[in-house]
């Protein structure tokens, strides 16, 4: 079940995530069985609110699923120009357009995960020992082991002549990777997560920031405003 958000409402969204019933392939193509039948998120507000305008005007949304070994997430980024230009591992991604995902396993607010890739599918990841208006610092040189993404473009980056229609980035992301400061992250349920889109519009911006549970300010380390990943026991079909 999807709990939505309405204008001026203060409820957190929620997403059920079911388990694969099949084998998921990292390619960035989003067409095995499990994620057609995946629920489909709510489309990313800004991160002000649902009743902040303008609204974003490109669409994004996630899906998630989840075996033994993974947390599986997809983005799903509506975009007519798709550009980038970060190839670097740990470039600091939000330069370029980008979606991130960020988790709080325990939901305690402190050391969580920060992951964020562009259209070429380079990922800066980084843990936070806590927001930064708690003091918090981020640690770059945290690397989530085994982690995988792909990128599909529907489209040709960095094209200008030509309108694309968007991309979409496949992760999977090992729960062993991130056991830190308990045995295993699957015992707790929920999870508090997000997803953010970096939107730049203009080249010398401002950037848009369109998230999956607003925040109510431009801020995405407000890990208490974040919504819940609830895991589902039971086969996706």
């Amino acid at each position: 079940m999807l709990v939505g958000l309405t204008a001026g409402a203060q409820t957190h969204r929620s997403y059920d995530c079911y388990r694969t019933a099949g084998k998921v392939k990292i390619d960035g193509k989003l067409d095995e069985p499990d994620w057609q039948a995946a629920p489909r998120s709510e489309a990313f507000v800004d991160i002000r609110g649902v009743d902040f305008k303008p609204a974003p005007t490109k669409q994004t949304y996630m899906k998630m699923l989840w075996d033994d070994e993974c947390l599986y997430v997809a983005g799903i980024i509506e975009e007519d120009q798709v550009t980038a230009s970060l190839t670097e591992r740990d470039a600091i991604i939000y330069r370029d357009n980008d979606f991130e995902i960020f988790l709080d396993p325990d939901g305690d607010g402190k050391f969580y995960f920060e992951f964020e890739c562009n259209a070429f599918g380079t990922l800066m990841d980084l843990i936070m020992d806590k927001p930064y208006n708690a003091g918090g610092n981020f640690f770059l040189p945290w690397d989530c082991k085994n982690v995988r993404l792909k990128v599909h473009v529907d489209g040709k980056i960095n094209n200008a002549k030509k309108a694309d229609k968007g991309w979409t980035v496949e992760w999977a992301i090992p729960f062993a990777s991130l056991a830190i400061g308990f045995d295993s992250p699957t015992k707790f349920n929920p999870w508090r997560i997000n997803f953010s889109r970096v939107e730049w519009l203009k080249k010398e911006g401002p950037e848009e920031n369109w998230v999956w549970n607003p925040t109510g300010a431009v801020n995405m380390h407000m890990p208490d405003q974040w919504g819940y990943l609830r895991f589902v026991d039971a086969p996706i079909r």
